[in-house]
């Protein structure tokens, strides 16, 4: 793309070059045919083109002819030479508009997500907190919540832009996600939501980015577990740099439990591995399967692990598939609206995000089991609902 942008610009050179040649000759032109003109002021009489003699049959037929013909030989070379080199050129001048539309774009983006995205997640799509209402079945008040927004600068890892577009036109149910274009009641047109994705896409961070961020959101979570009861400042850091260098030095993370004493075994760990990637809160949660699978997960009040919330129970989901492999690949691709999965699934909403693009295959792997192994007993509550929040619900 650059060398097509770089045929641009050169080629935008050569057509200015022949533009001013064009005028500079054509002012050369003028200059010539008016100063040849004063001589016949006041004797037009006599010095009248049509009463001076013209060129004889030989000279017309000859130097002339010949200079006119150079002169349209030379002029169809131009054109010969310029159309081609001009289509050539064209391509990188449609990706230079491309490039110009698109940070235009990206920048009106922006500005719609720093008014009304930016106060609940974050500025920079890095994730944040949104107030939100509580209410029970019937509609009473329950409680006011700190809902985590997630983080919105990988967003597009894990949904296409139509399915960002789907939630931005139309919400999220039961949280604090609302519509945002006039599709679902909100005040934004269609232009200024794709202006919005453009913008995401502008600022996605890359895989490997994403990949440091969920780890970085395990380590978190293992040194609070290992650091539970310890009250010394300098033993809770001696923790947290140990867990960080285990895991940096360790290139798996069920070796890396296991050393660290977390877990006994290879199943072990891998289980291990699988809750704590259920529940990573790296990025305001926007890794965590829980967020959406696990009731009260959002605001810090978690339900019964994969009991469902905006998501499906998950209790025998494993059942839906025929092994697995195929449990994993579906947790890796995520769903597309109307495909089926599975042994007799369909996808109805396409909102399963694709956490292939997040996650290494051992934590697909390790979620893979973990999620085999619920059951509605084994469960990760760390902050019990209060039984109104679980109403709520």
């Amino acid at each position: 793309m650059t060398a097509l942008v770089l045929a641009s610009t050169v080629q935008r050179a050569i057509g200015l070059v022949v533009a001013w040649i064009v005028i500079v000759g054509f002012g050369v032109y003028i200059f010539a045919n008016i100063r040849k003109a004063k001589p016949e002021l006041g004797h037009e009489v006599e010095n009248a083109p049509n009463r001076k003699p013209y060129y004889s049959d030989e000279e017309l037929e000859g130097p002339r002819l010949d200079r006119f013909l150079t002169m349209a030989l030379v002029l169809l070379g131009v054109l010969a030479l310029g159309l081609p080199l001009y289509w050539l050129a064209e391509p990188g001048r449609q990706e230079t508009a491309i490039e110009r539309f698109d940070v235009i774009f990206a920048s009106r983006g922006e500005t719609l997500f720093n008014t009304n995205c930016a106060g609940c997640h974050g500025r920079g799509a890095v994730g944040g907190v949104a107030p939100y209402v509580l209410q029970s079945k019937s509609g009473t008040f329950v409680s006011n919540v700190s809902w985590k927004a997630p983080a919105l600068n990988n967003v597009l890892l894990r949904y296409t832009r139509d399915e960002v577009q789907y939630v931005l036109d139309h919400g999220r149910a039961f949280s604090p996600m609302q519509p945002w274009s006039t599709v679902g009641g909100g005040a934004m047109n269609t232009q200024q939501i794709q202006n919005l994705i453009d913008y995401l896409g502008s600022i996605v961070i890359s895989k490997g980015d994403a990949e440091v961020q969920v780890r970085e959101g395990l380590v978190a979570r293992v040194t609070e577990e290992l650091s539970v009861g310890v009250t010394d400042a300098a033993k809770r850091k001696e923790i947290s740099d140990n867990v960080k260098k285990t895991f940096a030095e360790t290139l798996s993370s069920t070796e890396a439990l296991i050393t660290l004493g977390v877990a006994t075994s290879e199943s072990s760990a891998q289980l291990k591995l699988g809750q704590l990637m259920f529940n990573n809160e790296a990025a305001a949660g926007s890794y965590s399967c829980a967020r959406c699978h696990t009731p009260g997960w959002s605001y810090d009040r978690p339900g019964k692990t994969g009991a469902g919330a905006y998501g499906p129970n998950l209790w025998a989901a494993a059942q839906k598939f025929n092994d697995l492999d195929q449990l994993s690949n579906f947790l890796s691709y995520g769903c597309e609206t109307g495909l089926v999965y599975g042994r007799q699934s369909q996808c109805k909403s396409g909102m399963m995000p694709a956490f292939g693009s997040m996650y290494t295959q051992e934590q697909l792997d390790a979620v893979t089991a973990y999620v085999a192994a619920l059951d509605g007993e084994q469960q990760y509550v760390p902050n019990p609902q209060t039984p109104q929040e679980a109403q709520a619900q």
